[in-house]
């Protein structure tokens, strides 16, 4: 039995009588010999083995060639899918083809198409001429009914709390030669806008006047219809009394009634 050092063979190797080399790790087969052969070798006698998927041998129809961009054949059955290096030019047919329906298109209707027949018959012509007489309604002029400048009967006023004739109590005060004046905030109370008068009942001292004594008022949460009450007492003192009434003619529920006292000096 010849003995070599085992270096000289792979690990897990041992040589056996016949010189064959085989694994320690597997039990050997009797008269099997194991045969160490060159790789490249091995790898040209595999049979039907092929790197190439198959293609090696393949042809376009029609030979190729020619410009067909290796579709061969009649070039004009075939469209490119690519998409162009360079947008067509603006304004131009391609452009309009590649831009599609926009959401612009027909927001105007048949009015906007340039080609549509325009009307000329003779039931348009002066449709659009201006008018130099146009009629303009005149404003109603609101007139005072001093008849209903009276107080009402007491009642209960939630705005002072107690039973009376008067809605709210005014006070100010003023020079004896010079007069004064006050302004009084009437707040809207109604849902619509609502004609009004006022003016002092025929008892009130006849220094007291008011402007503007009639209008409109605006509607409820509005502002406030604002008038101007005027004393003039012309050398009179002491404290001159009068009774404003502000009257919705349309809504006289609604009026207001407004005890005003000047301390004259």
């Amino acid at each position: 039995m010849l003995l070599l050092s085992l270096p000289l063979f792979p690990s897990g190797f041992v040589l056996l009588s016949g010189g064959a080399p085989r694994s320690s790790l597997a039990p050997p087969r009797t008269g099997a010999a194991l045969s160490m052969r060159d790789d490249q070798a091995t790898r040209d006698d595999a049979p039907g083995q092929s790197f190439d998927n198959d293609m090696s041998g393949w042809k376009p129809p029609g030979g190729g060639g020619g410009g067909g961009h290796g579709l061969g054949g009649d070039t004009s059955k075939f469209t490119t899918t690519d998409s162009p290096d360079f947008l067509p030019e603006e304004g131009s047919e391609e452009a309009k083809l590649a831009s599609g329906i926009s959401y612009t298109d027909g927001m105007m209707g048949s009015q906007a198409d340039p080609n549509r027949k325009k009307s000329t018959g003779p039931e348009l012509a002066g449709a659009l001429d201006s008018d130099p007489d146009i009629y303009v309604p005149e404003v109603e002029e609101v007139v005072a009914d001093s008849s209903l400048f009276v107080l009402p009967e007491a009642s209960w006023k939630l705005s002072k709390m107690e039973v009376s004739q008067t809605d709210e109590d005014l006070e100010f005060s003023c020079s004896a030669t010079e007069g004064g004046a006050m302004k009084v905030d009437v707040k809207p109370v109604c849902m619509t806008f609502e004609d009004y008068y006022c003016g002092f009942t025929s008892d009130s001292h006849p220094a007291f006047s008011v402007s503007p004594d009639a209008g409109k008022m605006e509607r409820r949460n509005g502002p406030p219809t604002t008038v101007t009450v005027t004393c003039n007492p012309k050398g009179a003192s002491g404290a001159l009394v009068g009774y404003l009434c502000f009257i919705l003619p349309e809504e006289r529920d609604f009026s207001t009634f407004y005890k005003v006292t000047c301390n004259s000096r």
